[in-house]
């Protein structure tokens, strides 16, 4: 029992730790500058700006539920114009005069007729207004639709991202394809120098013809314009790389990839219902979410709308203030559209409209990506069958140059056939490289098709 106890704790000790030793995938370079990349890329930043844009809106979208406040004051004066009369004192004063009598005094005065203008003179209003929305069905909907644009700033934004990860992946392997050509032409111009030493040396002791002696000069100039074409790609290369990174251009690139590890792990049969996962695709669906709430919104024009207002504050003449000048007012406003001409019923139909378009569009953008998927595969299929022929090729022009740079050493072959094999192999050796990474680069194209890279938001 002691001996299974020790056993099972070795065990647990072993499982808790051995993820630690051995991970389950190590990050590569390439991960690592496609993680810079989507953290500096300009455009990519420029991009999130509609992500808090959308943000921002939906907070003026909740603002519009709160009560709003406002001070409105106004100013008027004038003289003449429309006038009423009031026979305020034809009417007042025969009861005052009996009155007078009846008390034996003077306590009730005479008053005058009013004349008074409709024309306000020197009058002043100040209050403060508060207004609410108590129904309103249009701003329910449009905090909807504001919700909404927000998630479909987020599928656009990764849509960008995807797009960026492939660039930065094929430009990296663009990269490394033409550091590989430089090595290949290196290697090219180590050999003709080789070849031009000995036929200089054999002019120099009458052995050999002045004629392979310039053909041998003539082809090393060839490869040295060749190999200043390959580092004047390497060049380009480095610098679109380390533009989509938002990089000086001059910045050193690691070129520590593990490349025969990244073909060896390209899959063969990889997921074609990644067409689902595509942000376009998703983005789509939310815009049709959106216009399916705008359709709903616009046959909603007959609910009628409330809102009510309550203002505080003081009007009168001459500037005065008291207790009489102070006042408050509140109301509720109801509102029901009757007749509009039919613009509602219009506009309802060209929602609609809207709505199968954008429907229409869904379909064709999904039978356009998985099309994509299925050309990707094809691309990829094709792009193993032609890097495993270039291996076959390689190993065979390799064996011949061997064999002619022997017999042309011993004069057997020919300058002519010792140069036409050492193409063969400069041609084999880059045939070689550019299938390799085409592997890789038709395996980025096949992942953003798929939607298999991992985006983290």
């Amino acid at each position: 029992m002691k001996t299974n106890y020790s056993l099972l704790t070795f065990t647990l000790v072993v499982c808790l730790f051995l993820p630690l030793v051995y991970p389950a995938k190590a990050q590569t370079v390439l991960d690592i500058y496609v993680k810079e990349g989507l953290q500096h890329n300009l455009v990519l930043q420029q991009k999130s700006v509609g992500i808090e844009k959308a943000l921002l809106a939906l907070k003026e979208a909740n603002a519009a539920f709160l009560p709003t406040v406002a001070i409105n004051s106004s100013y008027i004066t004038g003289q003449g114009g429309r006038y009423f009369d009031f026979p305020l004192g034809d009417m007042l004063n025969p009861v005052y005069q009996t009155l007078n009598q009846l008390t034996d005094s003077k306590d009730f005065s005479q008053v005058s007729n009013v004349e008074a203008y409709l024309n306000p003179s020197n009058f002043y209003d100040a209050h403060v207004r508060t207004s609410l929305p108590i129904v309103n069905s249009n701003l329910h909907y449009n905090r909807d639709i504001q919700k909404q644009r927000i998630e479909l700033q987020e599928h656009e934004v990764n849509t960008y991202k995807r797009e960026l990860t492939k660039d930065i992946k094929l430009a990296y392997y663009n990269y490394l394809t033409a550091l590989a050509g430089i090595d290949v032409y290196q290697s090219t111009l180590n050999l003709v120098n080789k070849n031009l030493a000995v036929n200089e040396s054999l002019v120099k002791n009458g052995k050999g013809l002045p004629a392979n002696l310039i053909r041998a000069r003539s082809e090393v100039e060839k490869v040295n314009a060749a190999l200043t074409t390959a580092q004047t790609q390497v060049k380009n290369a480095q610098h679109y790389f380390n533009f989509l990174l938002n990089k000086p251009l001059d910045a050193d690139i690691d070129t520590s990839y593990q490349l025969a590890e990244a073909v060896a792990i390209v899959p063969d049969t990889p997921d074609l219902t990644g067409v689902e996962k595509r942000e376009e695709l998703l983005a789509l669906r939310r815009g049709r979410q959106i216009q399916e709430t705008v359709c709903e919104m616009n046959r909603q024009f007959w609910v009628p709308q409330v809102s009510g207002f309550l203002d505080v504050g003081t009007q009168t003449q001459d500037w005065k203030f008291n207790n009489k000048a102070r006042y408050y007012l509140g109301g509720v406003q109801l509102d029901i559209p009757v007749f509009t001409g039919n613009r509602n019923k219009y506009r309802i139909q060209q929602s609609d409209l809207d709505l199968k378009q954008i429907t229409l569009q869904e379909n064709q953008v999904t039978q356009q990506l998985q099309l994509a998927i299925t050309v990707a595969q094809n691309n990829i299929s094709a792009a193993q069958r032609e890097y495993q022929s270039a291996l076959v090729q390689l190993k065979a022009a390799e064996s011949y140059y061997r064999l002619i740079e022997v017999g042309f050493r011993e004069g057997i072959y020919s300058l002519i056939e010792f140069i036409d094999a050492r193409n063969q192999l400069t041609s084999a050796q880059l045939q070689k490289n550019m299938q390799t990474y085409k592997v890789l680069q038709n395996a980025a194209t096949l992942e953003r098709e798929t939607a298999a890279y991992v985006i983290s938001n």
